[in-house]
């Protein structure tokens, strides 16, 4: 029986990675307004409550803004509640420092995933979909993408407990999973969110780097259409 997702956050990545999973498993949306995101709702999704999307669900993919501090990332942390534990908890999140600079947790030394899986140590946490924006998340089974050839691996770290509910997920999106170890290895995943980033934004980031645009992934392996 496919696993059923509680999407935490219904902004673009939350609805664009909740659509996806949808094709193949339950979805119920998590959010603080049910009635602002009633239109959410349709085939195999639903939304609900934070809690009572939680209190179903098997896997809990949390979409929310990122925080940088440790005060920002261990509230986010509390505001899930007391049912995440015993679930697999997929953190998508960004934890990227104030305009213009966007960095990474670079001098905490930790990454928002480790931080996330300290504060909630009854829940198994993986660090996925924060590598890739919306539009390859999107574009994941390269449907729509014809020049990356396929469909695109996505690296992601925790685990190795309940690993293959982490890939399910990342699979329903489209993508291939690729492990690259434990959750430690969320602040390089982090680190590779800041520099795509800071390719793709004008004004991000250290002056005067190029900035490539947001397919930089399909540049980099050199398939991207040429003008």
């Amino acid at each position: 029986m496919p696993a059923k997702v509680a999407v935490i956050g219904a902004g673009s990545v939350g609805t664009t990675l909740g659509g996806k999973i949808a094709r193949t498993n339950p979805v119920v949306y998590g959010v603080r307004d049910v009635s602002k995101y009633a239109s959410l709702a349709a085939a195999n999704q639903t939304v609900k409550a934070v809690a009572d999307a939680i209190k179903e669900s098997d896997v809990v993919l949390l979409t929310v803004p990122g925080a940088h501090d440790d005060a920002g990332i261990k509230a986010i942390a509390k505001s899930l509640g007391p049912d995440v534990t015993g679930k697999v908890l997929i953190d998508a999140c960004n934890p990227l420092s104030a305009w213009p600079g966007l960095e990474s947790r670079w001098k905490e030394g930790t990454s928002f995933g480790e931080v996330l899986a300290a504060e909630l140590p009854g829940a198994v946490v993986f660090k996925a979909f924060n590598t890739v924006p919306v539009e390859i998340m999107a574009s994941a089974d390269g449907s729509t993408l014809p020049e990356a050839g396929g469909p695109l691996t996505l690296l992601y770290a925790g685990g190795p407990e309940r690993q293959e509910l982490a890939e399910e997920v990342i699979r329903a999106v489209g993508f291939t999973p690729v492990h690259v170890g434990p959750i430690r290895y969320a602040r390089n995943l982090e680190s590779i969110a800041e520099m795509y980033v800071h390719l793709s934004v004008p004004g991000a980031g250290v002056p005067g780097v190029s900035k490539w645009g947001r397919l930089w992934h399909l540049q980099v392996l050199g398939d991207f259409p040429k003008k």
